[in-house]
């Protein structure tokens, strides 16, 4: 049994032995706590003596530690005390030569490393179901992105990863390109082994930056997918929030220890000019915690956490209704704390979701056809009776025919490499905004991108197809929630039938 938490490791004494050496950042907070000093300064909660009454209670324990930049406590825009050694301890854990942590989740950290290492005009590659924080790092810096069409599992219907052979097909075709951005592991925790895409990458010189938002538990145990920092990237982002018990928006960046030390400055650079000047030290001291909590799994406990997750499949499978994805790991990486279910009925993902949620199960996400499941780094005993109303309430759905193979979805291009036919700094046409349905061959000025996960089906400055338009009806006949275009029955277009 895994035996720390954050709460615990943030809440114990200062007193209590490995703590006060192995978290300094949580230290150098609990000291101040402990002076009982008055607060002349922000935050307007006053150490929590301020606030709406119907939640002070609830907040008491967690107040204190919402400070700011007071002496001893260090500054994350220039660190040099606990903040700092939180960080390197960090970085000495992925073996990574310098970490950074991020308050406004991998967003930011995917903008910073794109924006401070590329200039304005550079050709990048970058993965076609990348999310969409990504697309809005290559807006920002006026980078150029070389779209690249991931693989396709047809058994279930997932992309999973580009190949080194991509890569080598790109950069013959596009040799001016400066970097590569991978997504790894996808959302359901999959992907191909990326290891010899990276050396691939590094064969060409090409600055290898890594969206790991899904992976920044990978380091804890050989039992999971290996991190892409013990694989040659350069940069990773990982969301700590997502599988490590870190708060909402807590987020590494790591460099690698082999990036040119001017490279490194830019990035922090650019860190500064997208995080906020007023960091919670509650996310950063969760970040602290994290690392701690992740260092002192072991083996052993894992072992019980994977055996614990296989019980909640083997009970899931005794639903009829439903079936459990099993991953071809001889193929794929796959992350065992990430389960895959799909209807075996009429129902969408959605709406299974839908009815989880009626017995007491809340999935991470669905999808039109999948929902998923996601467990954390402890062992948890099967759901049984939220399990046995779920068969209850299934229980009159036929089931269907096993399914068939999926098909390659149409509103991905078969081309594997597509280049962007406009960008921000030739935008400057006339615009105009038309019914979704009459789209097709159009150049599409915003984006329409499901939401969870935030992989954009459409693309700003990309022509649309019919198959794209189609697979957005599709998705809204499911019942998908949309970003950036909430409705999704219209779209901002280029006016001119010289582009069209």
């Amino acid at each position: 049994m895994v035996h720390y938490s954050w709460v615990k490791i943030i809440l114990v004494s200062v007193g209590e032995g490995k703590m006060e050496h192995s978290t300094p950042l949580i230290q150098a907070i609990r000291e101040h706590i402990n002076q009982h000093s008055h607060s002349l300064h922000v935050p307007g909660h006053k150490n929590g003596q301020i606030f709406l009454s119907d939640l002070q209670a609830d907040f008491k324990s967690v107040l204190p530690y919402d400070v700011t930049e007071l002496t001893g406590l260090d500054d994350l825009h220039a660190p040099t005390g606990p903040i700092a050694k939180a960080q390197q301890k960090a970085a000495d854990y992925y073996q990574m030569g310098e970490t950074h942590f991020l308050v406004g989740g991998s967003t930011v950290g995917n903008i910073a490393m794109i924006y401070g290492l590329f200039e304005r005009g550079d050709q990048i590659l970058l993965q076609r179901n990348s999310h969409k924080s990504l697309f809005h790092a290559c807006e920002i810096a006026g980078v150029r992105p070389i779209l690249m069409t991931p693989e396709f599992d047809i058994n279930t219907g997932q992309y999973v990863g580009v190949t080194a052979e991509l890569i080598q097909h790109a950069v013959e075709r596009f040799p001016q390109v400066k970097g590569v951005i991978l997504t790894y592991p996808n959302y359901f925790g999959v992907s191909v082994d990326i290891r010899a895409v990276i050396e691939e990458a590094k064969k060409f010189r090409l600055t290898v930056l890594v969206d790991e938002a899904h992976g920044a538990h990978f380091s804890v145990s050989k039992q999971l997918p290996p991190s892409s920092c013990e694989l040659g990237a350069d940069v990773v982002v990982q969301s700590a929030h997502k599988m490590l018990p870190a708060l909402t928006m807590s987020s590494f960046l790591h460099i690698s220890k082999h990036l040119p030390r001017r490279k490194a400055h830019r990035i922090k650079e650019a860190l500064t000019m997208f995080q906020s000047s007023s960091p919670s030290y509650l996310l950063l001291a969760s970040l602290d915690g994290a690392r701690e909590f992740a260092e002192c799994v072991t083996e052993e406990q894992m072992t019980e956490i994977v055996a614990g997750i296989e019980a909640w499949k083997r009970e899931l499978s005794t639903i009829k209704q439903i079936e459990v994805i099993e991953w071809d790991n001889q193929s794929y990486q796959s992350d065992p704390l990430k389960v895959t279910i799909r209807s075996r009925t009429k129902l969408s993902g959605f709406q299974l979701q839908d009815i989880m949620m009626e017995c007491g199960l809340y999935p991470e996400l669905a999808t039109d056809t999948d929902v998923l499941l996601v467990f954390g780094l402890t062992p948890l005993s099967v759901g049984a009776s939220a399990i046995g109303r779920l068969k209850e309430k299934l229980a009159s759905y036929s089931v269907i025919a096993h399914t068939k193979p999926f098909h390659l979805p149409v509103w991905m291009p078969e081309t594997k490499l597509t280049e962007m036919v406009l960008d921000r700094q030739n935008e400057q046409l006339l615009q105009k905004r038309i019914p979704l349905k009459e789209a097709c061959g159009y150049i599409s000025l915003e984006s329409v991108i499901p939401y969870p996960p935030g992989i954009p089906v459409l693309v700003r400055g990309e022509v649309i197809q019919q198959g794209t338009i189609d697979y957005i009806q599709q998705l809204k006949e499911a019942g998908a929630r949309f970003q950036g275009n909430e409705q999704a029955v219209d779209v901002l277009v280029v006016d001119s039938e010289e582009i069209k």
